[in-house]
């Protein structure tokens, strides 16, 4: 029968070694990550050496750590020169760690005796650190008792914390903070929880698998130091992830040394009994077991991440706060409620110490500039000029706010060195704040578009009424009537037929101005057949005086413009400029297309305006020019700036009207 398989208490150094392979393959593997995530962040406090450093330090501990176990596994004499060196190289680390901790912790320092304390600490660590590598290492090349190298290795233990004992001890008021405890409990546990099993192992007589049990104990839980040192007090913008990571690699280690226990130790199940048997029985209750250990994998890893986040980072419902801004801002109209409001959810979500937003043309152009315009979120460096803006005090973060198409603002966030940094969950937080307001931004603005819109209809159907009426009075007026009838009169006597047309050409104009008077657009060929119609009653009055001359592209014949908009223009040029000129007139009406836009023209050969031009927004000072400043109002409120209308002398003498309007689809109805 073949031998039983060696459980782990028949070689107590295969306990320590296996435990420590896999412990510092794990612990490899999460200060990989942490280097990797350090080195994607644009923005930790402290000098970026020390940033690095940090997770350096993380990782030649475990990478020392591996080397060693696995030198001693292959056969490697543990007193021997590769040993020595992978020890010598992993406990050099271990005294390095309280200098970068130091180096990381010391800018978020608030007061004078805090940073005077790091300060003192920094030479500290540096001092121990160099007492404890140096002749660490002098061991691997000159001859020192390996007994003094190992009190050597076990005083990094203690070096490291009393260190950060006194740091802690630094910074104790940042502990009273529910987001501290866990980080900050994660390094007690780790310091004292090292500290304590290496006495134990030292003064107690236990067993050597207990001892070595201990050994690995107090190496692996310098990964709690770790974990907790940098999440209490680093500016870290993927800690979140980090952890879960960390958790997820941790889990999958426990996971492990179970399944090889269970390996080990299935061999006091009696399996052997069953003769030939025996080793289907033994892979059976292994895949058995590796198909549990999955599954109890995949549900704790499930809810580890929302206990992590529930513990370490206490977050909120995200998605609850932000519907509650969206109905708050729904509420709101205008822009200064609206910052306000959003400034205070996202200070109080995330009890940061400022969030302030800016219109992006009050910053400077800098290197964020064309990734702001691009919508993407910006992490500024510690060193970047940005900060010197008296806005910008203390700013970690530029949120983009998009409207209308183009981004206009930014939310400077500035967490505080009060608090830990912010973490991926909580920019994803703001980047819906953000987004959020630019919506609200844009419906107000639509909103207020709209209001206008409608004022400029009112305001519109009130000149159109308004010119309407001026129309109906310069038609029905005392000397319009007076003349016309008078015309009539006489033309009754000798000229019958003319003035029954003439009766019918004045009863066809009132009939057009009260057809038309709820249309705001007309076809032009319409406008010119009233005008057409008006003249020839003015014809009767001038006679032989007044020459008129219609001319109309044809191509624009169905082009809409405004109703009764030539007629004040045209009655304009009658009243003030022909009928004060002695002997004959020439009036010249043309339309045609100038590009994508029409152009009217009314001129006429009269005594002219003097040296005036009517502006744009219809004022011309003159008492003659109602008329025309109700036609410049009425351009304005329909076609606002795509529109103009000039009043000119001309060089021959008279008068001349320019109207432009845009072709086709110009006008608003």
């Amino acid at each position: 029968m073949a031998a039983p398989p060696m459980f782990f208490g028949q070689n107590p150094n295969s306990v320590y070694l296996t435990a420590s392979l896999i412990g510092f393959s794990a612990g490899t593997t999460i200060s990989l990550l942490l280097l990797v995530l350090t080195m994607q962040t644009a923005r930790l406090p402290g000098r970026r050496v020390a940033n690095l450093l940090f997770p350096v330090c993380s990782l030649v501990w475990n990478l020392g750590g591996l080397a060693h176990a696995a030198a001693i596994t292959s056969g490697a004499p543990e007193q021997g020169r590769l040993a020595l060196t992978f020890l010598a190289l992993q406990f050099s680390a271990a005294a390095c760690w309280p200098i970068t901790v130091f180096a990381l912790w010391s800018p978020l320092a608030t007061q004078a005796w805090q940073r005077t304390g790091f300060r003192v600490l920094q030479a500290l660590a540096t001092l121990t650190c160099a007492a404890i590598s140096i002749p660490l290492w002098l061991g691997v090349f000159a001859k020192v008792e390996y007994k003094t190298l190992v009190v050597l290795k076990e005083s990094t233990a203690y070096n490291g914390s009393i260190l950060l004992i006194l740091g802690i001890a630094v910074f104790r008021e940042r502990l009273v903070s529910r987001s501290m405890r866990i980080p900050s409990l994660a390094i007690l546990v780790g310091v004292f929880g090292a500290t304590l099993a290496d006495v134990i192992q030292q003064v107690l007589p236990f067993d050597p698998v207990v001892c070595n049990v201990l050994r690995v104990v107090s190496e692996q839980l310098t990964l709690f130091i770790v974990l907790g040192a940098f999440f209490l007090f680093a500016r870290f913008r993927f800690s979140d992830l980090f952890i879960r990571y960390s958790l997820r690699v941790m889990l999958a280690t426990i996971t492990a040394v179970a399944f090889l226990m269970l390996d080990r130790g299935v061999s006091f199940l009696g399996l052997e009994g069953y003769g030939g048997t025996a080793g289907t029985a033994r892979l059976f209750v292994e895949i058995a077991a590796a198909v549990a250990m999955l599954f109890l994998f995949a549900f704790v890893d499930r809810h580890l991440g929302d206990c992590a986040e529930r513990w370490i980072f206490h977050a909120p419902d995200y998605r609850a706060l932000v519907r509650e801004l969206s109905e708050t801002l729904a509420k709101l109209r205008d822009d200064v409620t609206l910052a306000k409001a959003v400034e205070t959810a996202a200070r109080a979500a995330l009890d940061l110490k400022a969030v302030r937003l800016i219109a992006t043309e009050k910053l400077p152009r800098s290197n964020w500039w064309d990734a702001v315009s691009a919508g993407e979120l910006v992490e500024l460096d510690c060193r970047d000029p940005l900060l010197a803006h008296p806005e910008m005090a203390e700013v970690e973060l530029l949120v983009p706010v998009s409207a209308e198409g183009r981004v206009s603002h930014v939310w400077a966030v500035a967490p505080g060195n009060a608090r830990r940094g912010l973490v991926t969950h909580e920019v994803n937080f703001l980047r819906s704040v953000a987004a959020q307001f630019g919506h609200r931004l844009d419906a107000l603005r639509m909103e207020e578009r709209r209001v206008e819109a409608k004022s400029r209809e009112v305001v519109l159907q009130q000149q159109i009424t308004e010119a309407e009426l001026r129309a109906l009075r310069a038609q029905i007026n005392p000397h319009f009537l007076f003349n016309s009838l008078n015309s009539i009169a006489n033309l009754v006597v000798t000229n019958p037929g003319k003035a029954e047309t003439m009766t019918l050409r004045l009863a066809r104009i009132f009939r057009h101005v009260l057809a038309n008077s709820a249309r705001p657009l007309v076809a032009l060929h319409e406008e010119i057949e009233f005008l057409r119609t008006y003249l020839q009653i003015e014809e009767a009055r001038f006679g032989s005086r007044l020459h008129v001359e219609i001319a109309v592209d044809p191509a624009i014949a169905m082009q809409p413009i405004p109703s009764l908009i030539l007629q004040p223009i045209v009655e304009n040029a009658l009243k003030h400029g022909l009928g004060p000129k002695a002997g004959p007139g020439n009036l010249w009406i043309t339309a045609e297309a100038t590009g994508n836009q029409v152009c009217l023209r009314v001129e006429d050969d009269g005594v002219g305006p003097g040296n005036s031009s009517l502006k744009r927004n219809g004022k011309n000072g003159h008492s003659h020019g109602v008329g025309l400043e109700n036609v410049a109002l009425r351009l304005n409120a329909l076609y606002q700036s795509q529109s103009g209308m000039t009043l000119e002398t001309r060089a021959a003498g008279g008068t001349c009207v320019i109207i432009l309007l845009p072709r086709e689809s110009g006008a608003t109805a």
